[in-house]
């Protein structure tokens, strides 16, 4: 996987775009956050808009990741909105019931809203 910061907008959301697949191999020893090295330490405090449209697959760290990510922004104060979900990945997420944890959006525009507390 490859994290690539998209733009930071004027209202301070982030946006970020997934890059490849998901797995293990992603997630180093030490248990740092790949957001991280991306935002900086204080990742957790922002508001991210992570958009998923170019990753076909995840496995079971990415689920785990994408769960410890959501309670990490959570509790820092931040946000984090997952979209533009490929559907193969959207198949997994649903089956295991991921949006009852983390916010899942069909669009961007929906993620932003969601974030935002606005309407679309």
């Amino acid at each position: 996987m490859k994290l690539n910061m998209i733009s930071i907008e004027k209202d301070g959301i982030i946006r970020v775009a997934t890059d490849g697949n998901i797995t293990s191999a992603d997630f180093d020893a030490s248990g740092k956050n790949p957001l991280e090295g991306l935002l900086g330490q204080t990742w957790y405090t922002n508001r991210v808009l992570l958009n998923m449209d170019r990753t076909d697959y995840i496995d079971s760290s990415a689920i785990g990741w994408l769960i410890s990510c959501h309670k990490q922004f959570k509790e820092g104060g931040g946000t984090l909105v997952v979209h533009n979900i490929q559907p193969s990945v959207k198949q997994i997420l649903d089956v295991l019931k991921i949006s009852k944890v983390v916010p899942l959006c069909a669009s961007e525009a929906d993620a932003r809203a969601l974030v935002t507390g606005g309407s679309r």
